[in-house]
Formats: C-alpha cells, sequence, structure tokens
C-alpha cells in the first residue's frame, strides 16, 4: 500500500491514488478528494515490556523508522523537537515560523502504542472559538485573532508504569483524647472548655500496592498545569502502534528519558503508597518516620496521546489552548485587557461614590 513521493512516504488511496490522512474517530485512512476509506490494521494486544531488560537493550529507531518518511523539526523560539512527514511553516506549540530541520535524529525508543485522534479539527476549533468567547476581561482582539487561528493535531508522547510494590515502614499512631481546662475570661470570670490532646504509639507494618498505568507525561514543551487538566485519559482503548495513525498529524519526540520518566512515576506512586500506609496505621494521626519501598514485576509503555493545539501570540507573549481529542476536555491560557479591569474598576468605584452622595442627600 505505501509508496514514495519526493522526500516524503505516502498512504495512496486504492481509489484515485491521493495520499491518506487518519481520519479521527475512526480506525481508518480517509482520502480528502474522492472520501474512499482504507481500514488500518490495528490488531493484536499492546505490550508491556519489562524496565530493567529496557535499560538495558530497548530498541530503538531513528524517526524515519517510527513513521515511514519521517523527520525531526527543531523550534527556534521553544526548543520543541517534532517527527513530521512533509513540510511545516510553524511551531504547534508556541507558532514560531522559525523551524529547522534536524539531520538524522537521534535514535528513540520505539513506541508501543497510540491513543488514535477521535475528535476532528472543526469540533475543536468550535470548542476554542467557544472557549475564548467566553472568557472575562479578555482583550477586544483576541476573539478576532481566534476565528483565524488554526489548530495543529500533535501527538504527546508519555510512559505508563506497572508494578507491584511491597513497603515495609516505621511510624506512630496518634489517638486524640481531651482533658478539662480551667481558665479566666475578658472580664475576670472562670470558665472551663475541652481541649483536645493525642497520645501516640509506635508503629510498624508492611503494605502491598499494585500499580497500574501510572501515566508520566514524556514532553516539557507545555505547562504540567495545561495538560493535567486533559485528564483522565482512556487508555484501555490504546492501539497496537502503526504508523498509518500518525498520517496527517505531528508527533512531538520525548525529552523526558524512560529513566527519568521512572523516577517520575516512582514519585507519583509514593503518594499513594504513603496514604495506604497512613490507613495502615490508622488513629487519628499518623506520623511516618521510615519507608522501605520495592518494586517488582515493573512493566513500562511507551504510548503517543493526542492534543488538538493552537498556539497564538498576543502582545509578544504566547498562549496556548489544547484539547484532549479523545474526550473533549479543554484547557487554555489566556491574555487579559488592562484596560478593561481598569475600566470595571473605575466603574465600581463611581457607583460606590454614587451611593455614598446618596446617603449623605438623604441623611440631610
Amino acid at each position: 500500500m505505501e509508496s514514495q513521493h519526493a522526500d516524503k512516504h505516502t498512504f495512496p488511496c486504492e481509489s484515485c491514488g491521493s495520499s491518506l490522512s487518519f481520519k479521527p474517530g475512526t480506525t481508518a485512512l480517509e482520502c480528502p478528494h474522492c472520501g474512499h476509506r482504507q481500514e488500518i490494521d490495528a490488531g493484536g494486544e499492546v505490550a508491556e515490556n519489562d524496565l530493567r531488560d529496557a535499560l538495558k537493550r530497548a530498541r530503538r529507531a531513528r524517526p524515519a523508522e517510527l513513521v515511514d518518511g519521517g523527520h525531526t523539526i527543531r523550534c527556534e523560539g521553544c526548543g520543541a523537537e517534532t517527527v513530521i512527514t512533509g513540510q511545516s511553516d510553524h511551531c504547534a506549540f508556541c507558532g514560531s515560523p522559525v523551524v529547522v530541520a534536524v539531520e538524522g535524529g537521534e535514535a528513540l525508543h520505539v513506541p508501543d502504542s497510540v491513543l488514535p485522534f477521535k475528535i476532528e479539527r472543526r469540533d475543536a476549533k468550535a470548542r476554542f472559538d467557544g472557549w475564548v468567547g467566553g472568557l472575562w476581561f479578555a482583550p477586544s482582539a483576541l476573539k478576532k485573532r481566534a476565528e483565524t487561528q488554526g489548530m495543529d493535531g500533535v501527538y504527546i508522547p508519555y510512559w505508563t508504569f506497572d508494578s507491584q510494590s511491597t513497603t515495609r515502614y516505621r511510624g506512630e499512631r496518634g489517638e486524640h483524647y481531651y482533658v478539662t481546662e480551667t481558665y479566666r475570661d475578658s472580664e475576670g470570670k472562670e470558665q472551663t472548655r475541652q481541649v483536645q490532646k493525642t497520645r501516640w504509639h509506635a508503629a510498624r507494618g508492611t503494605v502491598k500496592v499494585p500499580f497500574d498505568d501510572v501515566l508520566v507525561c514524556a514532553s516539557e514543551t507545555l505547562p504540567d498545569k495545561l495538560i493535567r487538566k486533559l485528564w483522565p485519559w482512556d487508555l484501555k482503548d490504546l492501539k497496537p502502534y502503526t504508523p498509518a495513525f500518525l498520517s496527517g498529524f505531528i508527533t512531538e519526540r520525548y525529552k523526558v528519558s524512560l529513566e527519568d520518566g521512572w523516577r517520575r512515576g516512582q514519585e507519583l506512586m509514593q503518594t499513594a503508597i504513603e496514604a495506604a500506609i497512613r490507613r495502615d496505621i490508622g488513629g487519628d494521626e499518623q506520623r511516618i518516620s521510615t519507608m522501605d519501598i520495592r518494586h517488582a514485576s515493573v512493566t513500562f509503555k511507551h504510548c503517543l496521546l493526542p492534543l488538538w493545539i493552537s498556539s497564538f501570540r498576543f502582545d509578544g507573549k504566547v498562549y496556548r489552548f489544547v484539547v484532549n481529542a479523545r474526550t473533549g476536555k479543554v484547557s487554555g491560557e489566556r491574555p487579559y485587557s488592562a484596560a478593561k479591569i481598569t475600566g470595571l474598576v473605575v466603574l465600581i468605584i463611581a457607583v460606590i461614590a454614587a451611593i455614598v452622595v446618596l446617603v449623605k442627600m438623604r441623611g440631610q
């Protein structure tokens, strides 16, 4: 099915020969000219990889091997590196027109799975327009800017980790009790009150906490607070990786290595382990002095999750709006109009002043 034209590989339409692109919400490639669809063979199970084995001899590939005709470009503005087929005239993450080709490209971990696009560009654009239209104190020019702004479909890299954890801990269990105290109030009268005290007891034990698909973003281009608002992701619908799902979209290269991703994953797991220990200690309060955390049967996946991104510059600053291309959840950064805020403050002051004048006039 594949053929090569000029400097990029394409998936030709069986009907008219034009290049196909992945159709969001389906498991098929669609021809933009004649509408013909070709199903993607996405059978099989998504593989889980042994972490220790991968750290020693992980399967890696260069961008051209990840997706047919793939090559890397780097934004000179924000530093984002993405794998694309064909050409690009701007950066999806900051809107900068300055993008340069990266020759060769460092070998990358091969993705195990991909969560295909489900929401189409026009739907994402409608959500963007609605979001902008609902902003308070937004500059008047922002709406006009949004009407002409496009949306880029981008796959963001993630790691997921599974683990069977066993933790031995030492700590203390605090149990509340109350005593009656006597005191004198501001008038010198004797009063009584109940005062809470805590009695502490030594505690120790072992907790076992299993983890499945602890998600760690491998991108450092988008702020964490922006992408966390898009959670949760329907990871149960992950498909085994095949280049066809990437056709027509941009794929960001991961910046967080597998080793660093595992360290971040353990930090997320530790929060859940501490909560389990506190439940195991019981009582009214808990203190944890030591934790000996052991992870076993650790596996991981390198997956690609879909976003629609609109990046725009306003008064010299970059703002981004993102849509979870599976669920439609949105998250965005926005500018404020200093003039509108000042105008509101002046109006409030004027109203307060008018009320004061009316009160004085009635009092006279």
